[in-house]
């Protein structure tokens, strides 16, 4: 080789090395990527898994809870107390599990390790419900395959049939009653509770014809008495849907009254507060703070239209809160302590007429219910016993409106899941 190419040799080997450090790198950073994407993809199924496994368990706890009243009806509460032991220690867990969920769902950012552990976490103690209770029930079963008692179990179904049927004239008469007095939107959800009672007795009727032939012959008759007892108890939630909705409307207006001579004399304070600063921005402030409350006590006030007294107390809340605000520059602050007090009877109210709509209509839906609303239900249930813990009724009173807050959420989501009745189960 001539003197002049002496650097070629060296410049084949230092480019071909380049090429392969080069070649290498890329192929690092595409397995890289591909391994973020396969972590990414395996996470998301890991989420979706514990959200569905959580939905099972919830309706498991909550078909739980059904089991422990049958067991104690059936063969004693002496039998039904370990299982109403085992019950209590699985909301805690269920609690637990929809503490994470809902961390999962909140829109800061975590780490992929966190979110892993989370949810590895909900499926551990959603498998550990599912055995303590799974236990439980394989026993009641093979107790029940005895069918010992049937004959009596035949005779109390009848009783309850018959008092379910008794009760019917009367709900038909309070929801006529509640057509009078309320907007309809208000009990929407219960007015076709006689009809769904009947159509559950007529249910029940039929089990209850077939568990009487079994007996008869000495057969086994558990499956039908259960089919009886789940009937019986669908009937039995119907119409205790019309008690509890007219007891809340009833409460509710109660309670709006109460708000109404509450906001008009946080409005006259407000007038007077106004009229004793100097301060420009305040005086603003106040005017307006007057004006929504004033608007908020017409609307309140309105009896051309059957009231929804639960949404005109939201609209008074609302007024109050801006009102309040508006006072808060010239009030000191035992002013606003006590302010915050009066205000929390009717955030507490109405926290818990919205946390009651929500738990109830998920109850009854609780089949095509998703993890979401079943979350801010559970988190709108702690937020509660916070708020009612508080020492502080400023604190107190902003825990209040977030639990209303969590309990429309929950009931809107609710709703949203269920979409027309034929829409297929949540599983």
């Amino acid at each position: 080789m001539t003197d002049g190419l002496w650097w070629v040799p060296s410049l084949i080997v230092f480019g071909t090395a380049g090429f392969a450090v080069a070649v290498t790198m890329r192929l690092a950073a595409a397995r890289r990527r591909r391994l973020g994407s396969a972590r990414q993809d395996a996470l998301a199924a890991l989420q979706q898994q514990a959200g569905v496994i959580l939905v099972r368990t919830d309706d498991l706890v909550h078909s739980a809870e059904d089991e422990v009243a049958f067991a104690a009806a059936q063969f004693g509460d002496a039998v039904a107390k370990d299982f109403a032991g085992t019950l209590a220690s699985a909301r805690e867990q269920l609690r637990e599990a929809f503490r994470l969920h809902q961390q999962l769902g909140d829109v800061s950012p975590d780490s992929e390790s966190q979110r892993r552990r989370w949810s590895e976490r909900i499926l551990e103690l959603c498998a550990d419900i599912d055995r303590r209770i799974g236990e439980h029930t394989e026993g009641l079963n093979a107790r029940r395959a005895l069918d010992r008692n049937a004959p009596d179990r035949l005779g109390e179904l009848r009783e309850a049939m018959t008092a379910i049927e008794a009760r019917l004239p009367e709900i038909e008469s309070a929801l006529e009653l509640l057509a009078s007095r309320y907007a309809p939107s208000t009990f929407a959800p219960v007015r076709d509770a006689p009809a769904r009672a009947r159509a559950a007795l007529a249910q029940a009727e039929a089990a209850l014809e077939q568990a009487e032939l079994r007996v008869s012959a000495r057969e086994t008759s558990s499956k039908h008495l259960d089919d009886v007892s789940q009937h019986v108890l669908t009937a039995r939630q119907a119409l205790d849907g019309v008690t509890r909705t007219a007891a809340r409307l009833d409460s509710a207006s109660a309670e709006l009254a109460a708000s109404i001579a509450r906001v008009r004399s946080s409005v006259e304070d407000a007038w007077v507060r106004r009229d004793a600063t100097d301060i420009p921005e305040a005086v603003a402030e106040i005017s307006t703070g007057i004006a929504v409350a004033a608007g908020a006590l017409t609307r309140a006030g309105d009896r051309s239209t059957p009231p929804d007294p639960l949404a005109r107390l939201d609209l008074l809340r609302e007024a109050e809160f801006h009102l309040d605000t508006a006072l808060s520059s010239a009030r000191s602050r035992k002013q606003r302590i006590d302010s915050a007090r009066e205000a929390l009877r009717g955030a507490l109210f109405s926290a818990r007429s919205h946390l009651d709509v929500a738990s109830t209509f998920i109850t009854e839906n609780r089949s095509r219910v998703g993890p979401d609303a079943r979350t801010r239900l559970a988190e709108a249930e702690r937020q509660l016993t916070l708020a009612e813990a508080a020492d502080d009724p400023v604190d107190a009173l902003d825990i209040a409106r977030r639990v209303s807050r969590l309990a429309q959420d929950a009931d809107a989501l609710a709703r949203f899941d269920t979409g027309p009745r034929t829409a297929p189960h949540k599983r």
